[in-house]
């Protein structure tokens, strides 16, 4: 007989829990979003979404979110909108009990815009070496990759990709690519001064600086932080800014020299 009680007890009390669910559920689902909240974090100043863009995209799924019962209101599918926004690195979307709609959305951080040789594939590489697309809102001013890289839609790869694969490597340049952007990207003399890098027939490196008529020869992407270096105390303390353009070519392709020569 106790043992009976006991057992209908237990039910009742899981039967008045489940009847407080889904009053708590459906009062939750009945709340009407009150605002919007959008936090966007970018770094280095770049701006591949903006909050206009966000509401956009989302009135494109066709929500006005003012005074919109939560229930009508899928997180799923303006993730998914939102998400295939190039720059965009990921988003996450909450509801909150105060009727707010929380967006909480992480760009990429490009460091190169790659070039392919006939100029029909044009793609940025993020600082982790991955490939991200080309934004149609935004062009983020990063050093330019172009010359003798051969890439179609189909042969993309992450810089990963080809680090893990030796056949990889031996057909694709994307990685010594990735090398020297992310060297340029760790020195800030070296960020502002770099507008362009070409590669040659090769696959040696030519740097075209912002400031200054000369071509520098990087060479190979071997020791390339080391000859950022060089580079750098070559501009900052073994030359005259006027005596400059004096040079038409600075090579740093051999170990512990730099090679100058003049016009």
């Amino acid at each position: 007989m106790k043992k009976g009680i006991e057992i209908l007890s237990w039910s009742a009390f899981t039967l008045v829990v489940l009847i407080l669910l889904v009053f708590v559920d459906y009062s939750y689902s009945a709340i009407p979003c009150r605002a919007t909240q959008i936090s966007i974090a970018q770094e280095d100043g770049h701006h591949f979404i903006t909050e206009e863009l966000v509401l956009d995209k989302i009135g494109q799924l066709g929500y006005s979110l003012e005074n919109t019962p939560f229930k009508e209101i899928q997180v799923a599918d303006i993730e998914n909108e939102i998400g295939e926004v190039a720059g965009v690195k990921s988003i996450e979307v909450a509801k909150l009990n105060n009727g707010t709609i929380l967006l909480e959305i992480c760009e990429h951080r490009p460091i190169a815009r790659i070039i392919n040789v006939d100029g029909l594939v044009s793609f940025y590489l993020d600082e982790t070496g991955g490939v991200m697309p080309l934004s149609q809102n935004y062009v983020a001013r990063v050093p330019v990759f172009t010359g003798d890289i051969y890439y179609s839609n189909s042969k993309l790869l992450k810089v990963n990709d080809i680090l893990q694969n030796d056949s990889l490597k031996a057909l694709h340049i994307l990685d010594d690519i990735y090398a020297v952007a992310l060297a340029i990207d760790k020195i800030d003399f070296m960020k502002s001064q770099t507008l362009q890098v070409f590669v040659n027939r090769d696959k040696e490196f030519e740097l075209i600086p912002r400031v200054g008529r000369n071509r520098i020869l990087l060479g190979k992407a071997d020791e390339i932080n080391d000859k950022f270096k060089k580079l750098k105390r070559f501009y900052t303390e073994a030359i005259k800014p006027q005596e400059l353009n004096n040079y038409d070519t600075i090579s740093l392709k051999y170990h512990n020299q730099i090679i100058c020569s003049k016009r």
